[in-house]
């Protein structure tokens, strides 16, 4: 049972080593005012095991307590493992902000101690994720990665929904891959069309993922260069391995249109992947000024003779 009184102890009596205080510490200066004014208002949570008390939640005021030369109000309650221990944590701090990084924290930390059955049982409602979601299945299957990746997505590197592909590759490809995300920051659209066209590109070539970022195109973005367009140059490469017949035409296509829109504003683009053989030409503007200058330089661009090979790339595809 429970003991449901209430104890004071010294802070220095309090083990806040746990492995299952998933949570950072919050800074112990937010709660030094209130402590001097009202006190400690809600005691912490702990467990005495082998004559030791062992903090379940509240590092912060343990810390605010300490730095005051105050002791600490502690409630102890049972959890006689690490699961119930870590699960108890969270649902003491199940009013703070739960991100990736406290997501991995907990799935990583309960997946070497439950089934996956189990994992996804007690972890969704801890992290108010659907059981039968994609993102459950996502972080069950980011267990399998290597330690490198947990960082990349601590660091808002790699998105979550990288793993669908990355869950496909062999561990020597992966660890090839892992220069991709060590300094860049990726979108979750990105990263996911970025590995997917290389790993349809590999599957097709019969060749591995390592083998085919060994490209020229694929090395690392210089100094000069900046994280934005190094990332746009990496998907563009995985694209081009991906689609050669459909960048051929994108190339084409951009180079008749640089000549029939030059010196204006409207742009021209392919509908549907060149499939139709349809264009859509488009342009903005702010003022009656802007679009009598517009209507006219669309006048002009529409006698150019190289409308008629934009409109066949499409179909000779």
């Amino acid at each position: 049972m429970s003991n449901p009184s209430i104890c004071s102890v010294s802070p220095v009596e309090i083990d806040c080593s746990g492995s299952w205080l998933l949570h950072p510490e919050s800074p112990a200066e937010n709660l030094i005012l209130s402590f001097k004014k009202h006190g400690q208002l809600i005691p912490v949570l702990a467990v005495q095991e082998s004559g030791k008390t062992l903090l379940i939640a509240g590092r912060a005021r343990v810390s605010a307590a300490s730095k005051l030369g105050m002791d600490v109000l502690v409630r102890y309650i049972d959890a006689s493992d690490d699961i119930s221990k870590a699960v108890l944590h969270l649902e003491e701090n199940s009013a703070r902000s739960t991100d990736e990084s406290l997501k991995l924290a907990t799935v990583r930390y309960l997946s070497s101690r439950l089934n996956a059955s189990e994992l996804v049982k007690t972890v969704a409602p801890l992290l108010s994720i659907k059981p039968k979601s994609r993102d459950m299945k996502f972080w069950i299957d980011w267990m399998e990665l290597e330690p490198e990746y947990d960082e990349f997505l601590r660091l808002g590197h790699i998105p979550l929904a990288a793993v669908s592909v990355l869950s496909k590759l062999d561990e020597v490809d992966r660890a090839a891959l892992c220069r991709f995300f060590e300094k860049l920051s990726w979108s979750r659209s990105n990263a996911v069309n970025f590995l997917t066209w290389l790993y349809e590109t590999s599957r097709r070539e019969n060749k591995t993922v390592s083998e085919l970022i060994s490209a020229p195109e694929f090395e690392s973005a210089g100094e000069s260069e900046s994280p934005k367009d190094a990332v746009g140059r990496f998907c563009k490469a995985a694209k081009e391995l991906r689609y050669p017949k459909l960048s051929e035409l994108e190339k084409m296509h951009n180079k008749i249109v640089s000549e029939i829109c030059a010196g204006t504003k409207w742009r021209v683009e392919p509908v549907g992947s060149f499939e139709t053989g349809e264009v859509m030409i488009q342009t903005r503007f702010k003022n009656r000024e802007m679009m009598k200058k517009a209507m006219a330089d669309l006048e002009s661009i529409a006698k150019f003779n190289g409308w008629e090979d934009l409109f066949e790339l499409g179909r000779d595809k």
